[in-house]
């Protein structure tokens, strides 16, 4: 063979190899861009997921903090309410033994201790004492032991077993659940409920 030929060969070998090399550069560029690809949209779907995720917990965290701030305010809300509900009972309580009509009070609390108890004691505060004496039926005894912000009376049958608590305090106590609605209406508007 001669060289001319022989060389012809070799740059055949040579061009052969060198286009398979392209054509493996270029099949592994593909190939690269393939996976780049494929790489960058998990990658994406990931973020998107993650992203998903972190916006649903950052939106329940939110709504559960926004859900107890809401409670908290319509706590407060009721607490402040019943400040001023307690306040008109207490006010209505001190205002009570200055009403005209106090006196009739204890002469009605006595008279139902006679009825109830027939004998016994009747207990009161010393702002009453000569109020009651001047009332008191003969087979009844007279103690000034109440507190002095306790107006009314309490009456104790002879053998102890029976009370009658006729104390303004206690009245209002056994009524409040009636006259709260009526007083909330009053106070912070709409129907009595």
């Amino acid at each position: 063979m001669d060289e001319k030929a022989l060389r012809n060969i070799i740059r055949r070998i040579q061009d052969d190899a060198n286009r398979k090399i392209e054509e493996y550069k270029r099949i592994a560029e593909e190939r690269r861009k393939e996976i780049l690809e494929k790489s960058r949209e998990n990658l994406e779907k990931e973020i998107r997921e993650l992203r998903s995720r972190y916006e649903r917990e950052i939106a329940n965290s939110v709504n559960y903090i926004l859900s107890q701030a809401k409670i908290r305010g319509r706590r407060r809300i009721l607490e402040e309410r019943e400040k001023g509900i307690n306040a008109v009972f207490s006010q209505a309580i001190k205002m009570a033994e200055d009403d005209p009509r106090y006196r009739k009070y204890l002469e009605k609390a006595v008279r139902r201790a006679k009825e109830t108890m027939g004998s016994g004691t009747i207990v009161c505060r010393k702002k009453d004492e000569a109020a009651l004496r001047a009332m008191l039926p003969p087979d009844f005894q007279l103690k000034a032991e109440l507190d002095e912000g306790d107006a009314g009376v309490m009456a104790l049958s002879s053998d102890g077993r029976r009370i009658l608590d006729r104390r303004i305090s206690k009245v209002m106590d056994d009524m409040r659940e009636d006259l709260r609605k009526d007083v909330s209406a009053i106070l912070y508007g709409g129907a009595p409920q």
